[in-house]
């Protein structure tokens, strides 16, 4: 069974979700996928909505469609991380502390948004995290990842060749959409077969624009095509941040 799965996806359990688990469901199978990872911000959970989002990840899955919850962690140094497949919340601030209690929880640990701490991070974290977000919707805009981001990601991979690559929704509302996902085959729709997919890299990236496996290994011609591409987005992206500003 081919499917369709988008990552890093906060409901209003998270504070600044908009749609609830149920209507994420709804929505993204309207949408062609079949699966969802939730990454509801800590800081917002207690353990009654822990509770929840354990809940209404069971009650909105069934055989055409999974949910699985998930959970992000902001640590120190600005590092953020999404424990994909986990319940339970840490007190934890030390972002090796937060990695090994996701993989206590038999969970996949992914490093958020790494374009906000400028692809830098220590050495021993990169190498306890499975994955790294190399197109974060949220952060990265849309249409394709950035030149930069995937430069980023071969540096991080110099210290942890066995570094995933993922692509991440960061889903909050459905302006900021772009439909990117984390395509896989598997035998039953299930949160430990979808995990197991993750865990292993037997999955693809796919867009309408960009395509890539789970090192993130590019031909030269798709290489060329996103460096060719990115510029005018790049450009793009810039424009609208200055109007944004000046209309503020």
């Amino acid at each position: 069974m081919r499917i369709r799965g988008a990552l890093h996806v906060h409901s209003t359990l998270s504070r600044d979700g908009t749609m609830t688990i149920a209507e994420l469901s709804q929505w993204y199978r309207r949408n062609g996928y079949q699966f969802l990872a939730m990454g509801e911000h800590a800081e917002d959970l207690d353990e009654a909505k822990v509770r929840e989002l354990e809940n209404q990840s069971i009650e909105n899955s069934n055989h055409q469609f999974c949910v699985i919850p998930g959970i992000e962690f902001a640590s120190n140094g600005g590092i953020h991380i999404v424990g994909i497949g986990i319940v339970r919340l840490t007190p934890e601030k030390d972002p090796l502390a937060v990695i090994e209690g996701i993989h206590e929880q038999g969970g996949l640990a992914v490093l958020a948004h790494p374009k906000r701490i400028g692809w830098e991070c220590p050495a021993s974290v990169l190498l306890a995290v499975d994955a790294a977000e190399i197109w974060n919707v949220g952060y990265d805009g849309k249409y394709l990842p950035s030149v930069k981001a995937l430069s980023g990601f071969r540096r991080m991979q110099q210290t942890n060749p066995k570094l995933l690559a993922v692509a991440s929704h960061d889903f909050h509302r459905t302006a900021s959409f772009y439909d990117v996902a984390v395509e896989m085959d598997v035998e039953s729709l299930t949160p430990d077969g979808i995990l197991r997919n993750l865990r292993q890299g037997r999955y693809a990236i796919r867009s309408r624009f960009f395509r890539a496996n789970s090192g993130a290994r590019l031909s030269r011609m798709e290489a060329l095509s996103l460096r060719l591409l990115s510029h005018p987005l790049s450009n793009m992206r810039k424009a609208r941040s200055f109007f944004l500003r000046l209309s503020s």
